[in-house]
Formats: structure tokens, sequence, C-alpha cells
């Protein structure tokens, strides 16, 4: 996910001081935003207070992104979807660049939640307001993924890695998944190798290598693949996958 552009410097409201006088206080985007990933649960107290207090759409960006870190997908997708889709007509917070990462993290919530049409709605949304926007692109090939509509991610982003340099690892990592699930296996793993030369430790795409070479018939090659994305990232949604993968090939070591 990219980093959030600046939108206001803060909001104030008043609490109650310790002589029960109300004393200002001062609520800060980038203080809530910087407790989301490491403190979810200060974040989510942090913006409920805020919006209590006369905060609005920061607050409730912030608390979104929160409830998403906290596990509450559909409550934050549907909060973020809104703020995508009603924005103010004019302001900072109109602008295309705010509302496009808005719209990829209410599409990361949507898919989070299982629910890939709500994420390519708000993607389509997203790609109206800011048509060439890179990372709207890949959340709307992680949205047909889902769907099953490989044919479209390739289309989409055969047309974006021809940039070469300048198209994102994720890209090639995205269109192998497609490539591998139509049976393309030779541009399948001509891709993820792309993917792997930029960025070789990507547990996304050690977890993809190890599919595809599992398929190809390489059981040992799709091992040390899928144990590399545990010793990198133990904790991850890629380890989950990972360590089923690895226990069907334990158990049927001959599969193709």
């Amino acid at each position: 996910m990219r980093s959030h552009p600046p939108v206001g410097q803060a909001g104030t409201g008043t609490t109650s001081g310790h002589d029960g006088k109300e004393a200002p206080q001062t609520w800060v985007l980038a203080d809530c935003m910087s407790m989301v990933e490491e403190d979810p649960f200060g974040a989510r107290d942090y913006a409920q207070d805020w919006m209590k207090h006369g905060g609005d759409r920061e607050a409730r960006h912030c608390h979104a992104l929160a409830l998403l870190e906290l596990g509450d997908e559909l409550d934050a997708a549907q909060e973020l979807d809104d703020l995508v889709r009603k924005a103010p007509p004019s302001g900072p917070e109109s602008s295309a660049s705010l509302r496009a990462v808005m719209a990829e993290e209410a599409a990361e919530a949507w898919l989070s939640a299982g629910n890939p049409p709500g994420a390519l709605s708000i993607v389509e949304c997203g790609l109206s307001i800011r048509p060439e926007d890179t990372n709207l692109r890949l959340a709307k090939a992680r949205a047909l993924l889902e769907q099953g509509n490989t044919g479209a991610v390739v289309t989409d982003l055969t047309a974006l890695v021809a940039r070469g340099a300048d198209a994102p690892p994720e890209a090639f990592v995205l269109l192998a998944s497609a490539e591998r699930r139509l049976g393309q296996l030779d541009k399948a793993t001509q891709h993820i190798s792309l993917a792997l030369q930029r960025m070789p430790d990507n547990a996304a795409a050690l977890l993809e290598r190890g599919i595809i070479r599992e398929q190809v018939g390489d059981a040992t090659g799709a091992q040390v693949d899928w144990q590399h994305v545990l010793d990198l990232s133990p904790d991850s949604h890629e380890a989950d996958l990972a360590r089923q993968d690895l226990a069907v090939l334990a158990a049927d070591p001959d599969s193709p």
C-alpha cells in the first residue's frame, strides 16, 4: 500500500481538563496514522475521540485503517468506500491523489472481507478519478484474479509490464499468477523470474514461483521457495498458504 499524501494539518476540539474546565486539544492526522500498524487499538481510540470532537474525513480515514488492521474488514471497507465516493467538491480532501489512495485501501479492505465485486467497484471509481494510477491498476488485477477473470488480468498487466524497468515488480507477480492459472507456464516462469530479479526476498513472488515450480514438476524447487517464505515472513498470509502447500506436497510428493 502506498504512503498517504498530506491533507490537513490538524483538527481542534475541547476536552475536560483536570480542573473540570474545557481545555483545547489538537488532533493531528500524522499522529493517528503513525499508530495504525504499531498500535491499532490506540489509533482507533484516537480517531473515535477526534470524531467526537468535530473530526470529520481525516478522523474517519484513520479510524477505517485502524479497523482494517484490527480485522474488522467489512466496516473498514464501507467507511473507506464512502469517503472515496462522497468527497467534497473542492479543497485538499477532494484531490484525485488522496481519493486514489483511499480507493486502493477500500479495495484491499473489500478483498479482505471476501467481497471482490466491492473491490472492483471502488477500483473502477478510483480509476475514473485517476485513470493511469498504477496502484489502482494493480488493485484491479487482484480483484479480477479473485473473481477468476484471468484473461482480463493478462490483458491489463501485459500492457503495464511493457513499461520494462518502470513497471512495478508486483505487476509481474500478478501477471505470472494469471498466466499460471491459464496454463501458460512458460510465460508465468518468465514473469515470476523477472519479479524475483527485482525483489528476491518478496514472499508473494516466492510463493508464486513455488506454485509454478510444483506445476512443472520441480517439487524440490517448490519446497525451497515455500520454506523461504516461512523463513522470511512466518506470520504472513503468504506463509499460511506456503504451509498448506508444503503439507500437500509432503502428503503426496509425486503429485503434479
